[in-house]
């Protein structure tokens, strides 16, 4: 009898195993009670959920149609931030939808945006956009652009949802009248003390972050910009090997197959930034940085972005953000339409690399792991694109110590530079604390090099005058490309 029941364990452990996915394609297979693939999932958000068991995530999508065959009225019903599940990230099956109606201090005919899902003190919180936010709780009545942060909570990541009843956030005036800020696509991050920081705003007004109450439901303090008017939207920051990294989506979202969104990041040392991209330029400058993370490239996907990153079982980092096919790329006349994708993501350098820096992928890949031993062997990737990047002690708002990897010299597969005649073999350093002189000397030594070139005066004399080499300030014998 013993034998038997072994025997019989381990016909579903082989069978579970079998149902397991090796790889998986573009886009994902996130399917409705019906079994119909859902057609939507705009601004994605995932959470593992902490409390199950086996790995098991949830995802969640902004209010869209999701299925043709769904009419409300005489156009088609809008589901409120509907929830899926999945043990393998892959595939993902409808568990309900947030709301069923508008929630307060949502008003009649607002839409709630952007859902952010998260764990704290035993239960799971849900923030979004409120688009219109009711007279009530609004500097202006009768206004229908005063948006809103609102939070939800319950004891379950299916829901249901309590909402709150109060904006976490509430509308921002931007000029007298109905002139609101953009107070949008809410993200939350925990820093390692433990504090929790709301990441909100869009192309009206920028973006900011404030503390969150320990209660979560209000912000604390004065909100500080991390992002710049008109550029960005979307945030999703996470925290990487010491650093926070700022992904942030740009350009209009829904414009069908012309739609020209993309993804870009920056990092910081503070949750409260400032962020700066790979060549040091701040993403809240008038003149913003950001380093592309997730380029067109020229496959059938176009306007990638608004992405949410996380790990598998196994600890590999991935992003699912939403796109546009080409060969599909409307809903109905006037409704982008905008599937979730998942793509892999490696950090080389210090910096993420997403689908090995191809774009968008459209072809079947390795799967994500499902438990903790199953990882990836680490994927040989070029080092990214730099040039000396040395930081000594702050020299501006812009400029502060930051953590890296050490002075080293480029990593294997990396492409040189022909240094100018004289000049010793290009280098790349990395600004530690402990390696500060290491990285001097090299400036110097960049230093010495541009100034027996012609041209490089004034870039030589800015240099010296902060004691520090600008990332892609110059191009003199010390640089790495890819």
């Amino acid at each position: 009898m013993r034998s038997c029941l072994f025997l019989l364990a381990a016909v579903f452990h082989a069978a579970a195993a079998a149902q397991v996915p090796t790889t998986y394609h573009n886009p994902l297979p996130v399917r409705l009670a019906s079994g119909e693939l859902a057609q939507n999932c705009a601004d994605p958000a995932v959470l593992r959920d902490p409390q199950a068991a086996q790995a098991t995530w949830y995802l969640y999508c902004t209010t869209d149609p999701v299925s043709r065959n769904e009419r409300e009225g005489d156009g088609y019903r809008f589901r409120f931030l509907p929830v899926y599940r999945s043990t393998d990230l892959v595939h993902w099956d409808w568990v309900s939808d947030a709301f069923t109606d508008r929630p307060a201090p949502a008003a009649p005919k607002s839409w709630l945006w952007a859902p952010e899902p998260q764990y704290h003190d035993g239960r799971y919180w849900l923030y979004y956009t409120i688009t219109d936010t009711a007279d009530a709780h609004s500097p202006e009545p009768g206004c229908d652009g005063d948006s809103s942060i609102g939070v939800a909570s319950s004891a379950s990541p299916a829901g249901p949802w309590q909402a709150s009843g109060k904006p976490v956030v509430g509308p921002r005036r931007a000029a007298p009248g109905c002139k609101f800020d953009w107070t949008f696509d809410p993200d939350v991050v925990v820093d390692d003390r433990g504090t929790r920081w709301l990441y909100y705003g869009s192309y009206g007004g920028g973006l900011f972050v404030q503390r969150l109450a320990a209660d979560g439901l209000s912000v604390e303090g004065e909100p500080r910009r991390v992002g710049t008017s008109g550029r960005y939207e979307g945030a999703e920051v996470v925290r990487h090997d010491g650093w926070y990294y700022l992904f942030a989506s740009a350009t209009d979202c829904c414009a069908g197959p012309l739609t020209g969104y993309a993804l870009h990041v920056g990092r910081a040392a503070s949750p409260l930034g400032p962020f700066l991209d790979r060549q040091g330029n701040d993403m809240a400058a008038a003149r913003a940085g950001g380093t592309p993370v997730l380029p067109q490239s020229g496959n059938r996907w176009v306007g990638a972005g608004h992405n949410s990153v996380l790990q598998d079982a196994a600890g590999q980092w991935w992003t699912i953000y939403h796109a546009i096919d080409l060969a599909d790329p409307v809903f109905a006349p006037g409704l982008t339409r905008r599937p979730a994708l998942l793509d892999r993501v490696d950090w080389v350098g210090g910096w993420p690399v997403v689908a090995e820096g191809q774009g968008p992928s459209d072809r079947a890949l390795p799967a994500p792991a499902t438990t903790a031993g199953a990882r990836d062997p680490p994927r040989r990737l070029p080092a990214p694109a730099s040039t000396c990047a040395c930081f000594g002690a702050r020299t501006s708002r812009n400029r502060q110590p930051r953590p890296g990897a050490g002075c080293a010299t480029p990593a294997r597969g990396v492409r040189r530079r022909k240094a100018w005649p004289g000049a010793r073999s290009p280098v790349t350093c990395t600004w530690t604390p402990t390696r500060r002189r290491c990285c001097r000397a090299h400036c110097r030594l960049a230093l010495a090099t541009c100034a027996s070139k012609r041209g490089c005066g004034s870039m030589r004399r800015t240099i010296a005058a902060r004691r520090m080499c600008r990332p892609a300030s110059w191009q003199c014998g010390m640089t790495t490309t890819t």
